[in-house]
């Protein structure tokens, strides 16, 4: 799994999955509090895997002020090990290079599109109206250069640029 690792060349931080829960370290690759027990990313990646997927990558929230913090981009790499394996694959850390001057809500609305939500379902999860949904998704169509909500769900997907909801949960 070490020889996985390297296909994100930036990355600067990693762990094993495991299949249940928690994970383990990877060997001559720095841990992360990302990867501590009651965070909940380990739990949004796993929860988000759709079998036979081979890689997942979206944006993680750092540090930051509350309503801007920093994003991590998170890359998950499945294991080729034998299937019994408890390992599912390796989570890895990177610095977000592209962020196409999208806002922390923005990131996360494109996640609740990437899950094929609706702007009314968008609001009731973000406790937010409606229309300013739709604001934040013409602003997204805008800065992503997309001419369709699909497009610009699709290309968010494709490049992991969005924020999933936590623990993996899909709102549709």
């Amino acid at each position: 799994m070490v020889t996985t690792s390297v296909l994100v060349d930036d990355a600067y931080a990693g762990t094993v999955l495991l299949e249940r829960s928690g994970c383990e370290p990877l060997p001559d690759v720095p841990g992360h509090e990302l990867f501590d027990s009651g965070c909940p990313l380990l739990d949004t990646v796993r929860g988000r895997l759709i079998e036979g997927e081979l890689h997942l990558t979206f944006l993680w929230p750092t540090g930051g002020a509350a309503d801007s913090p920093q994003h991590v981009r998170v890359s998950y790499l499945a294991s080729t090990e034998p299937p019994r394996s408890h390992r599912l694959g390796v989570v890895l850390l990177s610095p977000v290079r592209v962020d196409h001057g999208l806002t922390h809500r923005e990131f996360e609305v494109l996640g609740l599109l990437v899950d094929g939500c609706s702007n009314q379902q968008i609001a009731e999860g973000l406790v937010v109206t409606p229309r300013t949904v739709a604001t934040h998704v013409e602003h997204i169509l805008v800065k992503l250069a997309s001419p369709t909500r699909t497009h610009a769900a699709v290309l968010a997907h494709r490049e992991g640029l969005y924020v999933p909801a936590a623990s993996g949960s899909r709102a549709v």
